[in-house]
């Protein structure tokens, strides 16, 4: 989905004082809109913070909500127990308000804050790993580490993205287990992640890397963020049967996610061949590179 898309989905659903300078944007510059009942709705863009005279109700907060979910909000509960809904392009807008408890289950019974988070497809995000991704016949494994909004996403779409293009393609698989990184509609890539990429879409990593070993061979698969004892495991039963793993995982150093006993297990088993740590304003540049023992490397 290219701006002028995100624009045709986006503005419908807002009013004018919003609209209006959304309509002034440039493609790639939006980051973030933040809508809050009875606070002043917030465009977060690449450089700038812009505060907006809209003040939306709690009511009015919901009925946003629910149009830029397509009006389908009740129907995914599952994803609004997670806090947030994955949108049309691959565009994800997290919730926050009331949490309601009943037999064990919390849902979100009202909505008062809303946060709209811009997929972009930006080529060349990636150039700066792949040299270290591409050192052999078949690519390395790696973890790109950064905080929430540092652009982990972008960064693993154009890696998969070079990596299954080209002459030098490798057969690349997409564990796409939110809806993020591929944006598929009906199972088919509105995103570019590469010719010689295969998409398994809102499949849990641990059913979809067996499903992915048997059926489609890969080389390498790329999926988002590791969370916790069952994704490790995942990541090293696909290594174990051949293919390597390009993923993320929320952080800003090394130390910090090797604090985390999921991603530590991982760490000492030196999983991956190369870690990459992401500046923390956006955009998915690579501040710092590190080999599998946790040693700097100089970019190439």
């Amino acid at each position: 989905m290219n701006w002028q898309d995100t624009k045709a989905f986006l503005i419908p659903c807002f009013p004018e004082e919003v609209r209006a300078e959304l309509e002034l944007l440039l493609p790639g510059e939006l980051r973030e809109i933040r809508v809050r009942a009875d606070r002043p709705t917030v465009l977060i863009t690449a450089d700038r913070v812009v505060p907006l005279p809209w003040s939306p109700g709690q009511h009015q907060v919901e009925a946003l909500a629910e149009a830029l979910a397509e009006h389908g909000l009740c129907a995914r509960a599952e994803e609004t127990r997670q806090g947030y809904v994955t949108l049309r392009g691959g565009h994800r807008m997290g919730l926050c308000g009331r949490v309601h408890g009943r037999n064990g289950v919390r849902q979100l019974a009202a909505v008062g804050s809303v946060c709209v988070r811009i997929a972009g497809e930006w080529p060349g995000t990636a150039d700066m790993l792949m040299p270290h991704l591409r050192q052999g016949r078949l690519p390395q494994s790696a973890l790109i580490i950064g905080p929430p909004g540092s652009g982990k996403t972008t960064l693993l779409r154009d890696a998969a993205r070079q990596l299954g293009s080209g002459k030098a393609a490798c057969q690349v698989a997409v564990i796409d287990e939110r809806g993020e990184l591929a944006a598929c509609v009906d199972g088919v890539p509105q995103l570019d992640v590469g010719h010689s990429t295969d998409v398994l879409d809102g499949c849990p990593k641990a059913q979809a890397v067996p499903w992915l070993i048997r059926s489609m061979a890969p080389q390498v698969i790329v999926t988002d963020e590791l969370a916790d004892e069952t994704d490790a495991a995942c990541v090293l039963d696909a290594i174990a049967c051949g293919s390597a793993v390009l993923a993320s995982a929320h952080g800003t150093s090394m130390q910090e996610v090797a604090s985390r006993p999921a991603m530590a297990a991982l760490m000492a088993r030196r999983a991956f061949g190369v870690y990459a740590v992401l500046a923390p304003e956006g955009g998915g540049r690579v501040a710092a590179l590190y080999d599998r023992s946790g040693s700097p490397v100089k970019p190439a």
